[in-house]
C-alpha cells in the first residue's frame, strides 16, 4: 500500500469509498445520502493548514483507505485537529490498513504539524476499536451515553479519545 497526501483529483475515489462504507460499517458516522460531491469537494478544498487528509492506494492506484482530521476554524481551537475519520474498503478490512494509515497520519502530525497539539475523535464503544486507537497512542477522555443512532435505530455509547503531539510548539 502507498500512503500519500490526498489531492483534489482523489475526490471521486474518496467519495466512492465513503459511499461504499457509509451505513454498512460500524463506526462510520455519515450515511450514504450524506456523502455528497459537495461534502467531499469541500473537504479536499480546505486550507492545508485546516486539514490533514491521507489516502492509501493499492498497486493499481485505487484508493482503499482514507484518514482525515480537520480544524473547526475557531481560533480558540486552532491547536486541535478534530473529527478524525478512518475508512477502509470493506474487502480490505482486517489487513492492518487502518492501523498503517493511523500511524502514518500521527507521524505526519509529529513531523510536519507542530501547530497541532491534539487530535480528537469519537469511537463507538466497541472494545476492539478502542484498543486499536489506544495502541496508536490515543487516550480515553470520557464516554457519552446514547450519542450514536445506529442504522437499525438503536443507540450506542461513544468514547471520546485524543492523541497529544509531543512535538507541539505553540
Amino acid at each position: 500500500m502507498i500512503i500519500r497526501k490526498a489531492t483534489i483529483s482523489d475526490r471521486e475515489g474518496i467519495a466512492e469509498l465513503y459511499r461504499t462504507v457509509a451505513g454498512n460499517v460500524i463506526g462510520i458516522s455519515r450515511r450514504p445520502h450524506e456523502i455528497t460531491d459537495t461534502y467531499v469537494y469541500a473537504l479536499l478544498n480546505k486550507k492545508p493548514s485546516d486539514i490533514v487528509c491521507l489516502v492509501g492506494t493499492n498497486e493499481d492506484g485505487e484508493i482503499i483507505g482514507v484518514i482525515h482530521g480537520i480544524k473547526n476554524g475557531l481560533e480558540v481551537y486552532s491547536h486541535v485537529l478534530a473529527d478524525l475519520t478512518v475508512i477502509v474498503k470493506p474487502e480490505e478490512q482486517s489487513k492492518g490498513i487502518a492501523t498503517k494509515l493511523s500511524m502514518e497520519f500521527l507521524q505526519h502530525i509529529y513531523t510536519q504539524r507542530a501547530d497541532i497539539m491534539r487530535v480528537e475523535m469519537e469511537v463507538i464503544t466497541i472494545l476492539k476499536l478502542i484498543q486499536a486507537f489506544e495502541f496508536a497512542g490515543f487516550v480515553k477522555e470520557g464516554e457519552t451515553t446514547n450519542r450514536i443512532k445506529n442504522v437499525d435505530g438503536t443507540f450506542s455509547n461513544s468514547v471520546l479519545m485524543a492523541w497529544f503531539n509531543p512535538n507541539f510548539k505553540p
